[in-house]
């Protein structure tokens, strides 16, 4: 090409550049329309929008266990006005929406108005992955990040979806569909949040909606709370102005103390509770990772091909450096909360302070996607810089035969080409280019792309000169398909349907009754959408039967006997919570088990279960479907009389949940060496003695591997005390309630409901908490009646959010403007 062309060509180039900015404006809007409409829209595609929209029950992971939540807020607690309170539906009672996020089944009983409940679930399943490219685009656009930057971030935004290095810890579409879908809400509204505070720190705005915004993401959930509290609070170190003539400008950083204080107001009714009762949990004690010879912080901190955590670190930390030399505070802001994260998932593996119950992983999303965020950053800051050495050396070529001044114009346009649009909107197009055709290889969903077998006889994806093994399809979007095909679509639906029934008939038929179910857990179920499938026996047969497992497995203290119980009763069980001392395939240990629990059926499923419950006289066959045999506990009444005195076991200083659980297993697991009820509080006339380990049984060192929950034994010797027989009648139970009527008063009752602080008692003393997590009632009256209620506690956080929203609505005028 001679001097002539290039010339003509340069000048042809010119021309268009300058049309094209002319009308920069609309080019810039559409561009934004169609990338983060794209993105959007491609998301659903993935998401297969025809079977979220069928009317079915979805299923898969912990998603189809989420089905009865929303369901038991909008028929058993919102028609009494309540958003959280006690269920007998798994492990034999539990608190509801006191530790599990209300938020997120709001929305879906809210849709469920007008669609069906299992659309409104799989809307609500969706929603936060279809929000989150907008939620980032506004974030870079009111964090004054210049064009394409906020049009980058939704990209970055949809790659941090689609990733499938993780898929259980939050945030992308493959934890979502394993279940984490309120996460993925929370997430979307947390950087909504950051977007609205951003803008706020330097106009003054949006002081509601911020807040209102953070609070909405703290109550969706508690992982992602910690994660926008603090990001908010970061934020406000980068506001603090340096003192002009001894006087600091504080508008902002008192915008930020307002925005944290509002929001802390407002999801007071529901953050105080949870963080002021921990001791009631459960602590699955999730191994923290690294764990094994195989796993390291470098695998988590970059968990890709190598190739590609190599150009994404680099490409981020280029991104971070450009914004501390540019000063640009969100930037600064995203890098030094990118730094933190990272140090956090090192610092956290203990947990948290005080509260404990944070699995180290669960920090690492946020890590990835604000790497992500940053990553874009430095695309488009190598694009500009290269472009910027490309036409330094062109100016060079052309110096000889052009003027001095004229070579300094053209430097001076050079020095200014961030701030073409012609060549901004070119980054971007290469950039959504280029990111749409990574993930349509992955997905091996590209136009013209097929697969072929190669001369060695493998399978290939083939697009052009491109080729990858078949095998490395990427699989959120056929785990969608599954979950969204629901219960209804499953091969093995039938047989599912039919044990539903058959045990639906057995608590309608009068000589056996309603009561609780201990189901063989085995990896087979999956075949019914999850493994889970079972936990929804309360929600088919609107609580007749209720599951001793279920899907909130810290919100009950009763949580880690019921799997010891399982462990028994199963071929092959699952064990989740860490440290136990499971006694498994005895079924004998099991029968004792359930008894203590005061479960009425055993389900087994496979043939050696089965065998092994058909052996203990303590168990009966009541019915039989398909491959699942049904037996009635014996004696596993609900409420019983005491036969012996309970006495008061006062727990050694360190953590009460563990010292309790200690007390509790060992009575569970070991009741032949305790000659009475342990409780952890009582009247004066109980017996008080103290417990101590028993050290000759220890199973390693707290904190070290392959440790098991210590034994504890009477301090001192336990003298019992004969109680005279009682007979108990009219057992009446509720979903919050139990009552029933005694013959003789002053003899104390076991009541086999989970205990917690917030049961109320009418016609007797207590209730006090016994091994191990029940409950005992001294009646004072025949007639007694326990009720679930509400504490000075939750009052007082009800009250404090009464209080945010008063002095939010104080600013109601304001608030119609922002939201204009």
């Amino acid at each position: 090409m001679n001097h002539d062309d290039m010339s003509e060509r340069s000048t042809m180039l010119r021309r268009w550049s300058n049309q094209f900015e002319l009308n920069a404006d609309y080019w810039k809007r559409l561009s934004t329309i169609i990338v983060v409409g794209g993105v959007t829209i491609f998301l659903l595609l993935t998401l297969h929008p025809d079977l979220i929209l069928r009317n079915n029950t979805p299923t898969g992971g912990d998603m189809g266990a989420h089905v009865w939540g929303p369901a038991f807020l909008r028929d058993h607690l919102l028609n009494h006005f309540r958003l959280a309170g006690w269920s007998m539906d798994w492990y034999a009672g539990l608190p509801v929406y006191r530790y599990y996020m209300v938020i997120p089944a709001l929305f879906i009983v809210v849709i469920n108005f007008v669609l069906p409940y299992g659309v409104a679930i799989k809307i609500a399943a969706v929603v936060g992955i279809l929000t989150l490219p907008y939620c980032t685009w506004l974030f870079g656009k009111y964090a004054r990040f210049a064009y394409p930057i906020p049009e980058m971030l939704a990209i970055a935004a949809t790659i941090f979806l689609y990733d499938e290095s993780f898929t259980i810890y939050g945030g992308n579409i493959a934890s979502t569909m394993a279940g984490e879908f309120s996460f993925s809400i929370a997430l979307s509204l947390s950087i909504l949040g950051f977007a609205l505070v951003a803008r706020g720190l330097e106009t003054g705005k949006y002081l509601a909606a911020g807040s209102i915004v953070v609070a909405l993401s703290a109550l969706s959930h508690g992982i992602v709370l910690l994660f926008v509290f603090g990001g908010v609070a970061l934020m406000l170190l980068f506001w603090i102005e340096p003192k002009i003539n001894g006087i600091r400008d504080n508008a902002a950083v008192v915008f930020g103390f307002k925005v944290i204080g509002f929001a802390v107001l407002l999801s007071a009714f529901w953050v105080i509770p949870f963080v002021t009762s921990h001791s009631y949990m459960t602590d699955m004690k999730y191994e923290p990772r690294p764990s094994g010879s195989s796993d390291s912080f470098w695998s988590m901190y970059f968990p890709l091909n190598p190739l590609w955590d190599i150009v994404i670190m680099s490409l981020a930390l280029v991104g971070a450096a450009s914004q501390f030399i540019r000063r640009q505070k969100i930037g600064m802001w995203l890098s030094v909360y990118c730094a933190i994260l990272a140090a956090g998932v090192y610092f956290a593996r203990g947990g948290l302070p005080v509260i404990g119950l944070l699995w180290n992983p669960r920090i690492l999303p946020f890590f990835y996607l604000l790497r992500y965020f940053l990553f874009a950053i430095g695309v488009y800051e190598v694009v500009v810089f290269v472009a910027r050495v490309l036409s330094f050396e062109r100016v060079a070529r052309q110096a000889q035969s052009q003027r001095q001044e004229n070579e300094t114009l053209q430097i001076a346009q050079i020095s200014s080409s961030r701030t073409k649009n012609s060549f901004n909107l070119g980054v971007l197009t290469t950039f959504a280019v280029v990111t749409f055709l990574i993930i349509g290889f992955r997905f091996q969903e590209l136009p013209f792309g097929s697969v072929q077998t190669n001369a060695a006889g493998k399978s290939e994806y083939v697009w052009g000169p491109i080729r990858g093994a078949s095998s490395h399809d990427g699989f959120v979007d056929g785990w969608a398909r599954w979950n969204f095909t629901g219960y209804e679509g499953k091969s093995a639906y039938g047989e599912y349907h039919d044990v539903v029934t058959t045990m639906k008939s057995l608590g309608a038929d009068p000589s056996q009754g309603c009561g609780r179910a201990v189901w063989e857990n085995n990896g087979e179920l999956n075949k019914y959408g999850t493994t889970m499938g079972l936990m929804l026996l309360p929600f088919w047969t609107d609580g007749c039967i209720s599951s001793m497992e279920g899907l909130f497995f810290e919100a009950a203290g009763t949580t880690p006997y019921h799997f010891i119980t399982a462990a028994a009763m199963s071929k092959q069980s699952s064990n989740p919570v860490r440290e136990l001392r499971y006694d498994n395939n005895d079924a004998a240990k099991g029968v004792a088990y359930m008894r203590a629990l005061g479960v009425k059926y055993f389900m087994g499923f496979t043939p050696e279960a089965v065998a092994a419950a058909s052996a203990q006289p303590g168990l009966v066959k009541v019915a039989q479907s398909g491959p699942w045999v049904i037996f009635r506990v014996s004696e596993s009444d609900l409420v019983v009389p005491l036969k012996v005195q309970p006495v008061v076991v006062s727990m050694a200083s360190g953590d009460p949940r563990e010292r309790w659980l200690e007390i509790g297993t060992s009575w569970f697991q070991q009741a032949d060496e305790w000659a009475a009820l342990p409780a952890d509080a009582g009247p004066r006339e109980w017996q008080h003695i103290d417990a101590k380990i028993d050290l000759t049984r220890r199973t390693g060192e707290p904190g070290a591997p392959g440790r098991r929950v210590d034994i504890v034994t009477p301090g001192q010797a336990i003298e019992p005390v004969a109680l005279p027989p009682v007979v108990v009648s009219n057992v009446v139970q509720g979903q919050s309630d139990v009552s029933f009527s005694v013959d003789k008063i002053g003899v104390p009752i076991l009541v086999r409901v989970s205990y917690f602080p917030n049961w109320k008692v009418d016609g007797a003393k207590g209730p006090f908490r016994v091994a191990p997590n029940m409950m005992v009632v001294i009646p004072t009256s025949n007639n007694v009646k326990l009720h679930y209620g509400s504490t000075l506690r939750d009052y007082m956080a009800y009250l404090l959010t009464f209080i945010g929203i008063g002095l939010l609505m104080r600013r109601r005028r304001q608030m119609r403007r922002e939201f204009q």
